[in-house]
């Protein structure tokens, strides 16, 4: 075998890395072509969203800081309930805050499930109550494809129970990278998730942002510490009309919902009553 002088040998090794680095750039190239910035227009509602983070929040010193709206958390999937909800529910449409309800999403856990427990807690939606949100942030060990399967059956089931298109929380790289850039919720309201910038970066998914979380160290009167920071694009009476306009149609919703979730759970306590019946006959 001929043998390479070193100054060649040190020439190849630099073509290949100047290669290698060329098809590194070219990804990435490709993945942030999956998003783009979007700008918002003139009108803009403040908003902020909370968790049991937040502590004890004071919501009318909230609302006469010039917040509008907050999305307040649930749980996390179905085995980490909020222990504020209840209490930040009620006290946030007291105080004038128009209020909606998100879920940190487990892509690993029954979707269905998640959706009940979510159901259960907000009770029936009110007249003036925004959309309830999924937040999508990790992949669960699940395959884009069938996350973003489970997330639609999560969808299906709040927008049944709701009459309301519910709301996907991420951002441009989250669903790049968890649900392949899915477009299958381009008709839902988008709340993106980027840092300190007037356009985020928006997957392509969807045509525009709905909300932007702008910043997760904001400084609002009636919290202590710091809480997440929302942008809605639009006017305030824009924002109105995504809300529920009928307490008797959501109350029905929602009944006709709780009947079926019953139905189902003594279905399943059946079946499973039946098998374990099998099990114990068996030789």
């Amino acid at each position: 075998m001929r043998r390479l002088a070193l100054p060649g040998i040190l020439e190849r090794v630099r073509a290949a890395l100047a290669f290698l680095v060329t098809l590194i750039a070219a990804g990435t190239a490709r993945a942030e072509g999956d998003w783009r910035a979007r700008c918002p227009g003139r009108d803009r509602v403040r908003g902020i969203d909370v968790s049991k983070w937040q502590g004890e929040v004071d919501w009318r010193a909230v609302r006469a800081a010039g917040i509008r709206f907050a999305f307040i958390r649930v749980s996390d999937g179905t085995t980490v309930a909020d222990p504020m909800f209840a209490r930040n529910w009620h006290a946030a449409r007291a105080a004038g805050v128009m209020r909606g309800a998100y879920q940190y999403f487990r892509p690993e856990e029954d979707p269905v499930e998640q959706a009940d427990l979510l159901l259960e807690a907000m009770g029936a939606l009110r007249a003036g109550d925004l959309p309830p949100a999924l937040d999508l942030e990790v992949s669960g060990q699940v395959a884009p494809r069938e996350l973003v399967r489970r997330v639609g059956r999560w969808v299906e089931r709040v927008h049944r129970a709701t009459g309301v298109k519910p709301v996907v929380y991420t951002s441009a790289r989250h669903w790049a990278g968890l649900a392949g850039n899915s477009r299958k919720f381009r008709s839902h309201a988008l709340w993106v998730a980027h840092y300190d910038v007037d356009c985020p970066d928006t997957p392509s998914g969807w045509r525009q942002w709905t909300f932007h979380q702008v910043s997760k160290q904001a400084v609002v009167a009636g919290i202590a510490g710091p809480v997440d920071e929302n942008r809605f694009r639009g006017s305030w009476r824009a924002l109105r009309r995504m809300t529920v306009r009928s307490d008797r149609a959501a109350a029905s919703r929602w009944a006709r919902w709780r009947k079926r979730a019953d139905r189902e759970a003594e279905i399943a306590r059946r079946e499973s009553s039946g098998a374990s019946k099998s099990r114990r006959a068996s030789p």
